[in-house]
């Protein structure tokens, strides 16, 4: 009766713990699902670039040959192992942005992403993009930037910019990740391009990525562009609808995988409507209790472990 007692008292304990605020090494939730930061209709195009993978160097460096005229431009930063003693701090041209210490999206164990609105901080040609860091046992996946520029001799082009961190895992049956690009889309229509940028994905374990119920690949995120990281280019045009196109990120085989990145931009024959510009407002990370599957295993394997402890006596 006693090693039953004992074994109640140390789960109580654990389930007690899992209740407080999170702090360093903790569950940090299911993060963010990818929802649009900025659309708009622009004479000219979009920008987006990035890499090299997890390397650990520091400052971790990164270059950017850009047009002249950028909109809009946002720069990304994700981050393995996130806890929160840590800062980054990112200079553009020798410029900082001044250290942060929290991330903008956060979730699993400390998968984060750093986000930083750069219009007027980026210029026209060769960008150097640099980030030092302080994370013991972490370091940046890459730096991704994404601008519209605008080029009022090229036609014009719709597009949707679509941010966050969204934990797809097998701990919490998080197979699906869907993201909506709402709107109609010009007469006239002709070359759609799509980016997706995926953390954490591991060559072999077959994730899928759908257009509008189109499979456009699978094994997406096999950390192609470098460790642990994918940047893709898709062409969509024939997949593309006339309004509301959607994108699903499928785990499948995955353990995990980090949606944290899609970008849409719709090139039309004529600019027959005017050009605009929408920012929306950030997002914030939900869902940061820790989920049942990973306290039923933790609960497990205590209970393993205390009567092995109690069956040596």
């Amino acid at each position: 009766m006693k090693n039953i007692y004992f074994i109640i008292t140390i789960t109580a304990i654990f389930i007690l713990m899992t209740s407080l605020p999170v702090s360093a090494g903790e569950w940090r939730g299911e993060g963010t699902p990818l929802y649009t930061i900025a659309q708009g209709r622009i004479h000219g195009g979009v920008f987006v670039e990035g890499g090299h993978g997890y390397t650990m160097e520091n400052p971790y460096v990164e270059y950017f040959d850009l047009p002249k005229d950028i909109e809009y431009a946002r720069l990304y930063v994700p981050m393995w192992n996130y806890n929160e003693d840590d800062w980054l701090e990112v200079s553009i041209n020798d410029e900082s942005l001044g250290k942060r210490s929290e991330p903008d999206y956060v979730g699993a164990w400390g998968v984060a992403n750093y986000a930083f609105t750069v219009t007027d901080k980026v210029s026209p040609g060769m960008n150097r993009v640099s980030v030092t860091y302080h994370n013991t046992n972490g370091a940046p996946y890459s730096i991704v930037l994404v601008a519209a520029y605008e080029d009022q001799a090229l036609p014009q082009t719709q597009f949707w910019i679509t941010e966050g961190n969204h934990v797809l895992a097998d701990s919490t049956k998080t197979d699906i990740g869907e993201i909506d690009f709402n709107g109609d889309i010009p007469t006239g229509a002709y070359d759609a391009t799509l980016w997706t940028m995926i953390i954490a994905g591991t060559k072999g374990e077959n994730d899928k990525l759908y257009f509008n119920s189109h499979l456009l690949g699978t094994d997406v995120g096999s950390a192609k562009s470098g460790a642990y990281y994918d940047l893709d280019m898709w062409d969509v045009t024939e997949f593309l609808n006339t309004a509301n196109n959607t994108v699903v990120f499928e785990r499948g085989d995955e353990a995990y995988i980090h949606p944290m990145l899609a970008v849409l931009a719709v090139c039309c024959e004529d600019g027959q409507k005017e050009d605009y510009l929408k920012i929306n407002s950030q997002a914030q990370s939900t869902g940061r209790s820790v989920p049942i599957a990973v306290i039923a295993v933790f609960v497990v394997s205590v209970i393993f472990f205390v009567y092995r402890v109690v069956g040596k006596r």
